[in-house]
Parts: C-alpha cells; sequence; structure tokens
C-alpha cells in the first residue's frame, strides 16, 4: 500500500508540475519566419568553374513578451543551412518601451544597422560591400541602444570583446528625404576612427541612398550609390561604389532586377563588375 500511495503521489506531482509548465509556454508568444532560395552565381575566375549552384535557408525564430508594467521583452536568433555550411547566428535577447530598445547579443554595429546600402541580385554580388568597407570593418557590437523620437533615430553600439569598438549613428526624416551620420570609434586603436555620411530619398517610383565614409587616420574613404526604379511587380536597381586606400582604388558597378511573383516568391538577378572581376547571379 505504502508503495502504491508513493507511485500515485508521484503521478499527481508529476501531473502538476506538467500543468505549471504547459501554462508558463501558453504565456509565452513564439513566431517562426523563413527564407528559402535558389539560384547560380557567376564569377570570372582564373582557376575553377565560372558557374556554381547555390541553395540557401534561414529560419528565424522569435520570442517575445511583456511585464505586467508594460515593458517588452524578448529574444531572436536565425538558424540557417546553405551550401557554404551551416550556423546559428544573430541570437539577440532585448529590453523595449517608451526609452527605445536595449538589445545584447550578435547585434553588429549602429552604424551597419542604420546606415547600410542595398546590394543587387540574387545573393548580392558586393557592391554594397564596396562601398561599406569602412563599416563592415567595425562591425562587431555586441550591445546596442536604439530609440526613435519624431523624426530622429539615433542607435549607438559597443563591443566589450577585445575591440573596445563603440559605433553612433543618427538619422533624421523629412518626408521623402532622410539623412544621417555615423561615427566608429575604434577604443583601443586611438588612431583609427571612422566617420560617415548618409542620404536617401524615396520620391514616386524611385529612390536613392549614397553612403560615404572616412578615416583619416589610415588615409581610407570609401563610397557608394544605390538607385531603384519601381514599375508594377518588377523593381530595376543600379549601384556604384569605389574604395581607396592611400592612393589605391577598386570599384564595383552593376545592375539588378527582381520581379514579385506572388505568394511570397520573387525572382531576382544581378550582373556588374566587382574589383576587376566580372560577376553575375
Amino acid at each position: 500500500m505504502k508503495h502504491m500511495r508513493e507511485n500515485e503521489m508521484k503521478k499527481i506531482l508529476f501531473a502538476s508540475t506538467a500543468l505549471v509548465a504547459s501554462a508558463g509556454f501558453a504565456a509565452a508568444e513564439i513566431s517562426f519566419s523563413g527564407e528559402a532560395g535558389i539560384g547560380f552565381e557567376y564569377a570570372d575566375v582564373a582557376v575553377g568553374d565560372d558557374w556554381t549552384l547555390d541553395h540557401y535557408l534561414t529560419l528565424t525564430v522569435s520570442m517575445t513578451g511583456e511585464t505586467d508594467g508594460g515593458l517588452g521583452f524578448g529574444a531572436t536568433f536565425d538558424i540557417t543551412n546553405a551550401a557554404s555550411g551551416g550556423a546559428v547566428d544573430g541570437s539577440s535577447a532585448y529590453i523595449e518601451g517608451g526609452f527605445g530598445k536595449f538589445s545584447v547579443g550578435n547585434v553588429g554595429s549602429a552604424v551597419d544597422a542604420k546606415l547600410g546600402l542595398s546590394d543587387i541580385g540574387y545573393g548580392g554580388i558586393g557592391t554594397d560591400n564596396v562601398a561599406e568597407a569602412l563599416v563592415d570593418a567595425a562591425d562587431m557590437g555586441n550591445m546596442m541602444y536604439e530609440g526613435t523620437f519624431g523624426d530622429f533615430g539615433i542607435a549607438i553600439s559597443h563591443d566589450f570583446n577585445g575591440t573596445e569598438i563603440t559605433s553612433v549613428a543618427a538619422t533624421y526624416s523629412m518626408g521623402d528625404f532622410n539623412v544621417g551620420l555615423g561615427y566608429d570609434d575604434w577604443g583601443n586603436i586611438d588612431t583609427s576612427n571612422t566617420i560617415h555620411v548618409k542620404a536617401g530619398a524615396d520620391i514616386a517610383d524611385f529612390s536613392i541612398n549614397a553612403l560615404y565614409s572616412r578615416n583619416d587616420d589610415n588615409d581610407v574613404t570609401s563610397y557608394g550609390i544605390h538607385g531603384a526604379y519601381t514599375m508594377g511587380a518588377v523593381v530595376v536597381s543600379a549601384a556604384y561604389s569605389e574604395v581607396d586606400v592611400m592612393g589605391v582604388s577598386a570599384d564595383a558597378y552593376g545592375l539588378g532586377v527582381a520581379y514579385d511573383l506572388g505568394g511570397g516568391a520573387s525572382f531576382n538577378a544581378g550582373v556588374g563588375e566587382v574589383g576587376g572581376t566580372t560577376v553575375a547571379d
């Protein structure tokens, strides 16, 4: 009898625990979104095949909640499987409210988050990478604050894992026009700081964005421009960018087209030249 009572008590305890856990799961809001692609990529290389087959799949998991006092909180991460391999990345946790949003994790830099340019093509032929050479160099933040105050926006990020890079970006919108100013302070490298200026406009079916970055300490300048025109389901885009390192320059340019097939699917293609190499996808 004693043995039977102990089993019954264990069953009741387990059932109670499961009930509490179920209530906790019901209170949480977990959402999934994803993106997948299949395509061909081309690069005029001296060794190997010019054409390669590409595929990727990214699943984004988002968890959100809210305290009784109205404070929002959550977390997000990406699970990616691609031709080049798989990874779990983009993970971060955050709190947000009227004061803005504070995130910790793989958040990157404030300048990259607020002042970056778009690429063209299926997977991107790399015109934006040339324009954002100085932006990408400082894209290492693991803490970020973001706030929006009317037409003004501000973001501040910092890297606590060794580089001590602090990145600051401020934006302002004026109807169809927008401007931005950014600054990267390399912390433990006193002679490597960068300033960024961005301007853009969305007028009717046209959009254009330009970015200029300058690092005086190392004599590096990078800049780029991206424009697009929308005709119904079709978007035609063009881009040009250049980076100059101590008088040695490299440029990139290309044309792209995107066609909305409906139902969440699209066809994308691009062709151009990046650093003297013809590329397409």
